[in-house]
């Protein structure tokens, strides 16, 4: 599960078991998706002049961000619209209810 740097504020080495970082870094994760084919867009439509290679490895979601004015991604064949979001740490129940 990928959770908020914020999480290390509550975190339970008895009950978590962190496994990385996602994002630019990694801390040896690969990501597989990328966004070299995208192009950066500011919320007010202006090209930023930035391709969207500086998002692989980060956490993004479908569309523009709903509750920001932020800069989102836009692959130009076909529309697609992505938004990158922060860096997560991956953890991992010690201890998943089943």
């Amino acid at each position: 599960m990928g959770v908020p740097i914020t999480f290390l504020d509550k975190y339970n080495p008895d009950q978590f078991e962190i496994l990385g970082l996602c994002g630019k870094h990694g801390l040896g994760l690969e990501s597989y998706k990328r966004y070299n084919d995208y192009i950066e867009i500011r919320h007010d439509g202006v090209p930023t002049g930035s391709s969207g290679k500086k998002t692989n490895g980060n956490a993004v979601c479908k569309g523009k961000n709903p509750k920001r004015n932020r800069n989102f991604y836009l692959r130009k064949r076909d529309n697609d619209i992505v938004h990158s979001k922060s860096t997560r740490i991956l953890i991992k129940n010690k201890s998943p209810k089943k």
